[in-house]
């Protein structure tokens, strides 16, 4: 059971780097976010992941640009710069995330037939 959930973690790591150009670093930030019931913050991703917070949020923006995750000014806010939390809605995710394997298979599909 546990070889099944790291071969499917495997393979949905991998279809994101190919279908999205990502990198391991925004696939781990992207799964956090989606892990997280409140959703991450910038300072969260970076503390996460052991990088610096101008790298989390380049992560962030090229996953928010992908439109793998939504950005949302934080609640609380105790002055200065906003805060934006990052986070997924789960059911337009998975329909995002279908019509993307589709495409990929579709293209996959011709390449291999053009051989």
């Amino acid at each position: 059971m546990n070889y099944e959930i790291n071969e499917k973690s495997f393979l949905l790591k991998r279809f994101l780097i190919v279908a999205y150009a990502l990198s391991e670093a925004d696939v781990d930030a992207f799964l956090r976010i989606v892990n997280s019931a409140e959703g991450k913050d910038v300072d969260s991703i970076s503390s996460d992941l052991g990088i610096s917070k101008s790298r989390a949020s380049l992560i962030l923006k090229k996953l928010s640009d992908a439109g793998l995750i939504e950005k949302q000014k934080s609640p609380v806010n105790k002055g200065g710069r906003p805060k934006f939390m990052y986070s997924v809605n789960k059911q337009e995710l998975r329909s995002k995330l279908s019509r993307k394997a589709l495409e990929v298979c579709q293209d996959l599909q011709g390449i291999v037939s053009s051989i």
